[in-house]
């Protein structure tokens, strides 16, 4: 054949795959819509660098992520070690729905010092809302352990301090793992947290078994913002020991936002109060007070409104106000805030609820507490307050 003709045909031969894995790719994308994803999104492990025989807790948090009503039923979680035998397990841990998570902890021991290769895996099935299983799926993740040689005496507890990024001022919970790994109970047990900015706090406790662990949990306050350097000491009857763990601290980010809307329920018009916490800490003992030139408006008040979330409340009403200047005042980290919107009647039109309770202004934040994204407080209060959002705070 001619060299011409064949250069025309490997190109032809080219173009031809080249179309094949276009329209493979294209299939694959389509098929991937509307697929349950299960994954390790994190594990966490009390103590990387275990002696022998001490217990040790690896905790996967597996999550599910789908855009459907499919959950995920969890059969069993494994850890194996590198042959592939079982050091641990755990069976029938419930259905995991969309957007959720679960923790699964896992306790070995390790007879032989050396660096493990661990393998955790997770087993389970997608079930649909009607309850029909629909595919069995199974996911794997890698753990690594470096484990040391048990010292010549007894080993000594170990001490692990778990806490998250603190906000200055705000109460935070800082867990401290208390692991026995010896032969011997530890007894008259206390347990005393400390660091910069933080008051010392104490707990005790009679013993801690054997070859056990124990969680001992305390409300720390940071007093100023940076990193704390938080040391928790663990004396008993025969052994002291201590850790430090640096822990970030913020500034406190005071970011409310109130709003009223007017709806009609079975003949009786509501004004629902719409208080958004955008901050970074709760907010306490929330006050919502309003003013009009045409109408007397009730207060309401709401206990607390975690950060990242929101609460409506609803008061009756005789009339529609032309417009209201709604304040919500609050305590957050500790101090005294409050925050003044002025809605429009056009913002104050009435709605009325659906056979479910429920309204498009109230689909913004769910009607109660939960986590509300920044994007959506910002659409919903656009085109709504005329006068602004004017906030102050002041100390106590």
């Amino acid at each position: 054949m001619p060299r011409t003709k064949r250069s025309r045909l490997g190109r032809m031969l080219v173009a031809t795959i080249t179309l094949l894995l276009c329209c493979s790719l294209l299939a694959g994308a389509g098929a991937a819509s509307g697929v349950t994803y299960v994954t390790i999104s994190d594990v966490s492990v009390s103590d990387d660098n275990p002696a022998t025989d001490d217990l040790v807790t690896i905790t996967p948090t597996i999550r599910h992520s789908s855009a459907g009503d499919a959950g995920f039923q969890i059969n069993e979680v494994t850890l194996t070690n590198a042959d592939g035998e079982r050091i641990a397990e755990a069976n029938d841990l419930g259905t995991v729905g969309g957007s959720e998570t679960l923790d699964v902890p896992l306790r070995t021991t390790f007879d032989t010092a050396g660096d493990k290769h661990l393998t955790l895996h997770v087993r389970g099935t997608t079930v649909n809302s009607s309850g029909h299983m629909q595919s069995t799926s199974q996911i794997t993740y890698p753990v690594y352990v470096d484990v040391d040689e048990p010292a010549a005496d007894e080993p000594e507890p170990r001490v692990h301090i778990d806490a998250a990024p603190m906000v200055a001022g705000d109460d935070s919970t800082v867990d401290v793992t208390v692991s026995n790994g010896g032969e011997d109970p530890l007894s008259d047990v206390t347990l005393r947290l400390s660091g910069d900015g933080v008051d010392t706090k104490t707990q005790m406790q009679p013993t801690i078994a054997a070859e056990s662990m124990t969680t001992f949990s305390f409300s720390v306050t940071p007093s100023e913002t940076g990193s704390t350097d938080l040391t928790a000491s663990l004396s008993s009857s025969d052994v002291n020991v201590s850790t430090t763990s640096a822990v970030p601290v913020s500034a406190v980010d005071d970011d409310v936002r109130v709003d009223a809307t007017v709806v009609e329920d079975d003949n009786t018009t509501l004004l629902q109060y719409h208080v958004a916490n955008a901050g970074n800490a709760p907010i306490e003992d929330v006050l919502v007070t309003a003013e009009s030139p045409d109408a007397s408006l009730p207060s309401a008040s709401v206990e607390q409104v975690n950060a990242s979330s929101s609460e409506t409340v609803s008061v009756p009403i005789g009339h529609v106000p032309s417009e209201a200047t709604i304040d919500a005042a609050y305590t957050v980290a500790g101090e005294s805030s409050s925050v003044t919107t002025t809605v429009s009647g056009q913002g104050l039109q009435t709605n009325v609820l659906s056979a479910s309770g429920s309204t498009g202004q109230q689909a913004f934040f769910g009607g109660g507490t939960g986590g509300i994204p920044i994007a959506g407080i910002a659409l919903l209060f656009g085109g709504v307050v005329v006068g602004g959002v004017v906030g102050s705070r002041f100390r106590k």
